[in-house]
């Protein structure tokens, strides 16, 4: 596999690019990411699907400064994956034939259940939980995959999405009854297994709700990757963001570049929260891109790590650690402590797990200076 490797996701809404580097067998780390939001369905669910030349030409435009970028981070291997808007477009092929010739990128159109597939694999890998449904709001469509210890079981892709809600129901006459009525109409259509009460919740609007609960609750870690959420206590929020006007949305914190789309996509999230009787909601900082990668990464392992390999932490040993003996002996005495102390604190086995890594990687500030190497590797641990 190439060392640099870039990965761009052509969805309705956004375009984005992630580039990562490859530090050892399977521990990797990004270096970079970017997203433009080009919009490239603008005014396409109420033609037929049929792709604007304006939103196309701003696509064209991201991607050729994606390829720049690629290339001054010196990347080798390039996928690029488009999603809803292409695979529903009749003349999606006028603008893969435009990048080609334009861009130098050969695009690959995936199915629903390919977007699903990418989606899982991320989380199955990235994320602390290896048991739940993913919930990927896109701007067209939306994903999910049932995933059982960490083994991806089903998948599904229903034609509803943030942009595609707003220009059908939201845009003229804010038509939420409309919305309710074709997202209830699309549920009806998921096997009846799909229930879980896990989460795991992929794309810009889950993210962005996300931040908005964590900034309410004063969170103390601005990571919103893994954060979790109590569904029965968020759901009246996500039916006020739904059921919020135009102009009241920046009142309840919604950040700018989300008040067009937010509405639908909290409609989206709360209506398939309710169907699938979910209680907690993991918020993924990881999607499609890292599912791309990863499928690359792991090919011929069946789309896994090693057990017990974590790729976060190889990644950092990679980079920093400068002394595996120290802290192979950091570690061991540590837990001794915790052991012997265990009849004081009586802490459970997760915060000896914690502690397994935390001791272990505990020196890795000594990279950057001597001096305060304590809280150089704990700004890096908690990173």
């Amino acid at each position: 596999m190439a060392k640099i490797t870039s990965v761009i996701d052509i969805g309705s809404n956004s375009v984005r690019m992630a580039i990562f580097r490859k530090t050892s067998r399977f521990a990797f780390h990004l270096i970079y990411e970017v997203k433009s939001k080009v919009r490239i369905s603008e005014g396409c669910y109420e033609s037929g699907g049929i792709l604007g030349e304006v939103p196309m030409e701003r696509a064209i435009c991201a991607l050729k400064e994606f390829v720049q970028i690629s290339k001054a981070h010196k990347s080798r291997k390039t996928f690029c994956v488009a999603t809803s808007a292409l695979r529903d477009a009749p003349n999606a092929r006028v603008f893969l034939e435009r990048a080609r010739r334009e861009c130098g990128l050969s695009i690959k159109v995936i199915d629903g259940k390919k977007e699903a597939l990418y989606g899982g694999i991320a989380c199955a890998n990235l994320l602390h939980y290896k048991d739940g449904i993913t919930i990927d709001i896109g701007g067209g469509s939306t994903e999910c995959a049932l995933i059982e210890d960490g083994k991806i079981i089903d998948l599904i892709s229903l034609n509803v999405g943030t942009i595609r809600l707003k220009e059908l129901f939201f845009d003229k006459e804010n038509n939420i009854q409309g919305a309710i009525t074709f997202i209830q109409e699309q549920l009806k259509s998921i096997p009846s297994h799909f229930k879980h009460e896990r989460v795991f919740g992929v794309g810009g609007t889950i993210r962005a709700l996300s931040k908005m609960i964590m900034k309410h609750k004063k969170y103390p870690i601005a990571e919103v990757h893994g954060y979790e959420i109590d569904v029965a206590q968020n759901l009246k929020f996500f039916e006020k963001v739904s059921h919020a006007s135009l102009d009241k949305l920046a009142d309840i914190g919604v950040p700018p570049d989300r008040i067009d789309n937010i509405r639908s996509g909290a409609l989206i999230l709360q209506m398939f929260l309710t169907h699938f009787n979910a209680k907690d909601i993991i918020t993924s900082g990881v999607g499609v891109r890292e599912g791309v990668y990863l499928s690359d990464l792991l090919r011929g392992h069946k789309n896994t790590f090693p057990k017990a390999f974590n790729p976060s932490i190889s990644a950092i040993e990679d980079r920093f650690m400068l002394d595996k003996k120290y802290a192979e002996m950091t570690r061991r005495e540590s837990l001794k402590i915790f052991d012997t102390l265990f009849p004081m604190h009586k802490l459970d086995e997760q915060c000896k797990k914690l502690l397994n890594t935390a001791s272990y990687l505990s020196s890795i500030g000594r990279i950057l200076n001597f001096y305060n190497a304590d809280k150089h590797g704990s700004y890096f641990l908690l990173n």
